[in-house]
């Protein structure tokens, strides 16, 4: 709500996918269209994406499928590229990662994702890496076409996100966030700022990872360039987006 209420006070006409099951990719391609028809049909393109839901903490889903890898990254790589089309040079894609990427590790194998970890941490770390990792090739691939993409941390914020964390966990973190952690207006500072601020141009090297609304070295893991282009590959494979 805060990253709405930022953008909203630039002035911007802002659509909250509410309703968006991200975990559901059918529901991703629905949302797509919807939006699809309604920017052609007032012959507008779309400025700007934020890919700003997720999940930590989570079980296992239908299968004992990864849902933070599923919900975190899946489901906004395929809206993302759904979208591409919508856009025009000027246009941005902001990535709300997190400095728990620091901590993640990813292997792909087979065009497929690699399964490591049962505990929800790794899972979650791991899905921030993805979404760096994600940034990156979406920058290789966006050069020459105007647009900016950019991955961002808000930090350590007081939000609902601690809902699904273990109970003694989730207690804890909930007693302690009011007190050491930033508000959601402080923490949407760096998505807002990416989204619009003009220091950001594609006419110049965009940062691949802004914490502090300031560019900061991202994990060493993030800048493998081979990892990115193999993650790229198994995405598309898994959510059954043909480039």
């Amino acid at each position: 709500m805060e990253i709405t209420a930022g953008l909203m006070a630039k002035g911007a006409h802002v659509v909250m996918a509410c309703r968006l099951d991200l975990a559901d990719l059918q529901s991703v391609r629905s949302f797509a269209k919807q939006q699809q028809q309604e920017l052609q049909s007032s012959k507008q393109s779309l400025r700007v994406l934020v890919n700003n839901a997720g999940v930590m903490g989570v079980g296992p889903g239908p299968g004992g499928a990864d849902q933070h890898l599923a919900v975190n990254h899946f489901g906004p790589f395929l809206l993302t590229n759904l979208l591409l089309p919508c856009m025009e040079p000027g246009s941005r894609i902001v990535n709300v990662a997190s400095r728990a990427h620091y901590w993640g590790r990813l292997a792909v194998k087979d065009g497929c994702v690699v399964p490591g970890w049962s505990n929800w941490f790794p899972q979650y770390a791991q899905s921030k890496l993805c979404n760096v990792l994600f940034t990156a090739e979406l920058q290789r691939r966006l050069q020459g076409r105007g647009i900016v993409a950019t991955s961002v941390s808000p930090g350590f914020v007081n939000t609902t996100i601690f809902r699904s964390l273990p109970p003694w966990l989730g207690s804890l973190a909930t007693a302690l966030a009011p007190s050491i952690a930033r508000t959601p207006a402080e923490g949407a500072e760096v998505a807002v700022y990416a989204a619009t601020s003009p220091e950001l141009s594609a006419e110049r090297p965009v940062p691949l990872f802004l914490h502090d609304c300031k560019a900061t070295p991202p994990a060493k893991l993030a800048e493998d360039k081979q990892l990115a282009a193999d993650l790229w590959a198994a995405s598309a494979a898994a959510v059954g987006w043909k480039q």
